[in-house]
């Protein structure tokens, strides 16, 4: 049989994302890749409705060594001190779905984390609820003709301040 004789096998063409599979699935950071994926998929199941409505997952930094892994968060304006407080909480729910130990700090980015950029627009207020409010800013001595007193006296009613 001469070289002119042999049948070579005629290759299909593939997709990119099954070549670059293959090419990447032994890699070190593949591993680490997938499952932060996963996690922005599933941020709302694993730290729940509280968290996931004023922040989202940017980046993750693995632990190496004795250092431990960083999960940056982008969160809402004003959201830096409940992310704070609650960070030994978040974390706790953030391992259990990563593994132990995969996030020992969090790093609060700030920003509008994109599912929650419209969070604070006010479709509709009760105008009666609205001056009910506006009365108890005027009883603790506040003039509510001030356009940050108004913007005070809707966000009280978005976000489900009760006053008695």
């Amino acid at each position: 049989m001469t070289n002119s004789d042999k049948r070579y096998p005629i290759s299909r063409p593939q997709s990119i994302a099954r070549s670059l599979d293959a090419l990447l699935r032994n890699h070190p950071g593949a591993k680490r890749a997938r499952a932060f994926a996963g996690l922005k998929r599933d941020w709302k199941d694993v730290v729940g409705a509280e968290f996931s409505d004023i922040a989202s997952p940017e980046k993750f930094d693995p632990p190496r060594g004795r250092k431990p892994g960083v999960l940056a968060v982008k969160a809402v304006p004003g959201a830096a001190l409940i992310l704070q407080h609650d960070a030994p909480r978040l974390i706790e729910r953030i391992n259990n779905y990563l593994g132990t130990d995969a996030v020992g700090k969090i790093s609060i980015i700030p920003g509008s984390p994109p599912q929650v950029k419209n969070r604070f627009t006010l479709t509709s207020i009760d105008p009666d609820a609205l001056q009910l409010v506006e009365r108890r800013f005027v009883e603790m001595g506040l003039d509510v003709n001030g356009r940050l007193e108004k913007a005070l006296a809707r966000l009280s009613l978005r976000t489900g301040s009760k006053s008695k």
